[in-house]
């Protein structure tokens, strides 16, 4: 090719080289990227299960049977007595009828068999001075030794709530007949013959059969959730 034709066309004779790519501020946009997702989702904690109410004991069960209502810390000491024996008379002979229900190791040693122990002696004793003169004394029955021991803690302590009086109470009273049968037996026969003295009229009454059916209410009341 000729100089002229050379200056015409730009040809230098060399080949072209290749161009060098485009800085990268250069290049035209591409597509928007997507948003990097995170498939791992943060573990919520695990749902609590609602907090049941305590289940009451027998004995707090019992005394509610016979408080109509009313709060045991509002009650004078006679009457707070007073149902405290009932629900105790209840306990021992659901306790005597189905020992089964309220097995418990500690009631037969420790603290809790040394307070059963100590109702016996006072039993013991209350009968042998009502025997001895039986027109100044009044027979005092275990029961009634658990009521005046668990009502006068209760007032000396403060805690006058049914839930700690009948907790106390069943605590003692399966103590007392557990570890002290053969004198829990010979009481509750004696009991139904003084019961039955005092009305002709109309049949014994049965401890044992009566304090089963409420044990039998209160199994089917704790049973169902209820505190009343």
């Amino acid at each position: 090719m000729s100089l002229h034709n050379r200056m015409l066309t730009g040809y230098s004779g060399t080949p072209a080289r290749p161009r060098a790519p485009l800085p990268r501020w250069r290049h035209a946009p591409g597509p928007p990227k997507m948003p990097q997702m995170n498939v791992f989702r943060r573990r919520l904690p695990p749902i609590e299960p609602p907090i049941e109410p305590a289940r009451p004991t027998f004995g707090e069960w019992l005394l509610r049977q016979f408080t109509a209502g009313h709060a045991s810390s509002d009650m004078p000491f006679s009457r707070l007595e007073r149902i405290c024996s009932n629900a105790a008379l209840l306990l021992c002979g659901a306790v005597f009828a189905r020992p089964e229900h309220f097995l418990n190791p500690a009631a037969e040693s420790g603290p809790l068999a040394r307070e059963g122990s100590v109702i016996a002696r006072r039993t013991a004793d209350g009968f042998k001075a009502s025997l001895a003169d039986r027109k100044n004394t009044v027979m005092a029955w275990p029961w009634d030794h658990m009521a005046t021991s668990v009502a006068w803690t209760a007032t000396r302590t403060g805690d006058l709530s049914e839930e700690a009086i009948g907790r106390a109470l069943t605590d003692l009273g399966v103590a007392y007949s557990l570890s002290q049968r053969d004198q829990l037996a010979a009481v509750i026969d004696l009991w139904t013959q003084v019961t039955a003295g005092l009305n002709a009229q109309s049949p014994p009454p049965d401890i044992q059969a009566m304090a089963c059916d409420m044990l039998t209410a209160y199994q089917a009341a704790a049973g169902a959730g209820e505190r009343s």
